[in-house]
């Protein structure tokens, strides 16, 4: 392990999907990183960039100070962590853990503490700002943990993104995102509602996106979904319905717990379920606007020429 005050000395990164496999490769474009997963594959083209993979964790664990995750949803950063064969059992006391999982921030703490008690520090590091944010190296990365875990994090985390953000105390970070995607989820649903209601009523979709970018309603899904995406057809890409319900569910289970009153929260989410119900989990998040299409007798999605 590094002398107090050196910078941290190998980095690794577990979890190269359709987030974790950008954010990799940005840190590897900083400094050379350690890597795996699942996927032969995806490990692949990391090691082709000059990253060092690793078919065990607990060989990666032993050689890296601080390790990155980014994985689907909480129950898989604790069998990584936890599990047999997992980071806990390898990792030296000192080292640093930065999960970049949408993480639900009630069951995190848990895994806090038994990784405490072996003397590794975690924190969390969610993102903000998708997959295209994660390439061109503008994502928003929110940190929850002690003001020196922080710095210590920040050191590793603006080889990916310079927008590296001190939400507060452990947890503080996944809860921004929860509540980030609350608001963005729904926007969302509520743009598709708008452009529907429009189009219904004989403004054709295109114009109506047009006229949002140009007055009070512009907003993130208008420029980087309904233009490339919903308007052409061309659904896929990003993430599923299933991860992206995950972080609405995760939101209102915290608003409950916490008292919170989530009225429209809650409705977004029984719309997302309706989708899931109707497209499927693994469907592209981006098909909600088919489901839209069906409910209000629109088009918004273009559909194929008749043969």
């Amino acid at each position: 392990m590094q002398a107090a005050g050196e910078p941290d000395r190998c980095i690794g990164y577990v979890g190269l999907g359709n987030m974790g496999g950008p954010l990799a490769r940005r840190l590897q474009a900083a400094r050379p990183i350690a890597v795996h997963d699942l996927s032969a594959a995806a490990m692949e083209d990391l090691r082709r960039l000059g990253a060092t993979p690793h078919q065990r964790l607990a060989d990666l664990a032993q050689r890296c100070d601080v390790i990155l995750l980014c994985l689907p949803t909480t129950d898989h950063v604790r069998e990584v962590l936890l599990g047999a064969g997992g980071i806990a059992e390898a990792a030296r006391p000192g080292t640093l853990v930065i999960d970049q999982t949408s993480g639900d921030p009630v069951a995190s703490r848990a895994l806090r503490d038994a990784l405490q008690a072996r003397g590794i520090d975690f924190v969390d590091a969610p993102v903000s700002g998708g997959p295209e944010g994660a390439v061109a190296g503008t994502i928003a990365i929110l940190v929850g943990g002690t003001a020196a875990q922080f710095e210590r994090a920040a050191a590793v985390l603006r080889g990916i993104s310079p927008n590296v953000v001190h939400a507060g105390e452990f947890g503080c970070g996944y809860v921004a995102k929860l509540a980030n995607n609350l608001l963005f989820t729904a926007t969302r649903l509520m743009t598709l509602e708008a452009v529907a209601l429009a189009a219904k009523n004989g403004v054709e979709p295109r114009r109506m996106v047009e006229i949002m970018l140009k007055g009070s309603s512009r907003n993130f899904f208008l420029e980087h979904a309904m233009v490339p995406r919903i308007l052409t057809g061309a659904l896929d890409g990003g993430f599923s319905l299933k991860l992206l319900h995950k972080d609405v569910r995760l939101a209102t289970q915290l608003g409950l717990a916490s008292e919170v009153p989530l009225l429209l929260g809650n409705l977004v989410r029984e719309f997302y379920q309706l989708c899931i119900a109707e497209v499927g989990a693994e469907a592209p998040a981006n098909a909600a606007a088919l489901v839209i299409d069906r409910i209000a007798g629109t088009a918004i999605v273009p559909r194929p020429a008749q043969e």
